[in-house]
């Protein structure tokens, strides 16, 4: 099945009235458009919606010279009210568009499609700058359906998909891109950031060595590939392609972030604490920033109560950092304080598959009494990981006590 069956199906194009104008009429004026002729296709275009209401090829570009003008606001609306107006037929505006424009300019010599499809992706890029991603996308797919195997309208349909995070149709779409051009470094990279952003590491390091192949001086590749290999515990390797990045773009603090947190696991405390520091420097609402100095001042068991001020920081621009919330707990707890069990249920709620938290957090309920509650976690925390022996062990000495 080809790409545009993926996208628009196989449905007859004949059971879709769209109530356009007699073929001519709608050629002349994309034939004054394609020309050049702004003005004057504009005003065909109108004129053809005001004998046409239910059109839907004249109103899509009007809105395309519209958005060139200036007037973006006016055509988004204009791409919504038609959307909303083909929905009603039970088709999509993209498979609407594709079918009725087919039809009007078959085997027309004066209407190239690739220029067709040339303004509709200035369209879609022009509605992206503007930040109407969703509205871009259609765009982008509507192009991709006259250009199934041009690399880079399929990249263009990808970046975006994934930016709305669609990410099944991303990856296909991306995958369509990279078969067409294997050396495509566009499709590479940002199926390489999809693949990434799915937890797939591994896959997205395969993606990230082909794109630094064919651009090596693209900091943020290099960036992104040395965090995926910090995800996969190759340090070294790590460390070579971020120090890359930073030699790229000094200007980075997600890169002086990615250094800290590479320092940090390598066990060079003050060269993770130089990062960080240097990332807040550059930007002090980093909350990635101030969890990675707390978490070394606290490897260089420095002052309790900095710790505590670093990991309050990074909750507090960021409520969802189950990290900090995780960390900050375990530091209450050793200190009997029982807001550690409000931070423990925070990281909880955000991710209750991170490491070890089920099992801090059933000891933090334990040493503060309670008993029923911390048990349960405990047993949690063994389902989750079996083959965890401390928390064996705390369970089983709690279960020896009561029965004593």
């Amino acid at each position: 099945m080809s790409l545009f069956s993926k996208m628009f199906g196989t449905k007859d194009s004949s059971g879709n009235a769209t109530g356009e104008p007699p073929k001519g009429d709608f050629v002349a004026a994309l034939a004054t458009h394609l020309g050049g002729e702004l003005d004057a296709a504009l005003t065909l275009y109108q004129r053809l919606v005001e004998e046409s209401p239910d059109a839907t090829l004249a109103p899509f570009f009007a809105a395309a010279i519209k958005a060139g003008k200036g007037n973006t606001a006016e055509a988004v609306e204009s791409l919504r009210a038609l959307s909303r107006q083909v929905s009603t037929t039970g088709d999509s505006l993209t498979r609407a568009i594709v079918l009725e424009l087919a039809a009007q300019v078959e085997d027309n010599a004066l209407i190239p499609i690739p220029a067709v499809a040339e303004i509709i992706v200035s369209f879609g890029e022009l509605l992206k700058r503007e930040g109407f991603i969703q509205e871009s996308a259609v765009c982008f797919e509507l192009a991709a359906g006259y250009s199934p195997d041009n690399a880079n309208v399929l990249h263009k349909l990808g970046d975006t998909l994934h930016d709305l995070r669609m990410y099944d149709y991303a990856e296909s779409v991306l995958l369509g891109a990279i078969q067409c051009a294997p050396y495509h470094w566009g499709a590479l990279y940002t199926y390489a950031v999809l693949l990434q952003d799915l937890g797939r590491d591994q896959e997205a390091i395969s993606y990230y060595e082909r794109a630094v192949r064919l651009n090596p001086d693209h900091a943020k590749c290099q960036n992104n590939f040395g965090a995926a290999l910090l995800r996969t515990n190759r340090l070294e390797e790590a460390l070579d392609h971020c120090s890359q990045a930073a030699h790229l773009d000094p200007s980075s603090p997600l890169v002086k972030i990615n250094l800290g947190n590479i320092y940090l696991l390598m066990q060079q405390y003050e060269k993770a604490r130089n990062s960080f520091t240097e990332a807040l420097a550059l930007n002090n609402l980093m909350p990635e920033a101030y969890f990675g100095l707390a978490s070394t001042e606290q490897a260089l068991e420095g002052d309790p109560g900095r710790i505590k001020e670093l990991y309050f920081k990074a909750i507090a621009i960021n409520p969802s950092l189950a990290e900090a919330h995780h960390a900050l707990g375990k530091l209450l707890a050793l200190e009997g304080n029982a807001d550690a069990l409000a931070h423990f249920a925070a990281a909880a709620q955000v991710n209750g598959n991170l490491q070890n938290l089920r099992r801090d957090f059933g000891t933090a309920c334990l040493q503060l009494g309670r008993r029923e509650e911390g048990v349960e976690l405990l047993r949690a925390a063994l389902k989750q990981n079996p083959d965890d022996t401390v928390a064996q062990e705390i369970l089983a000495k709690v279960e020896a006590d009561q029965q004593a």
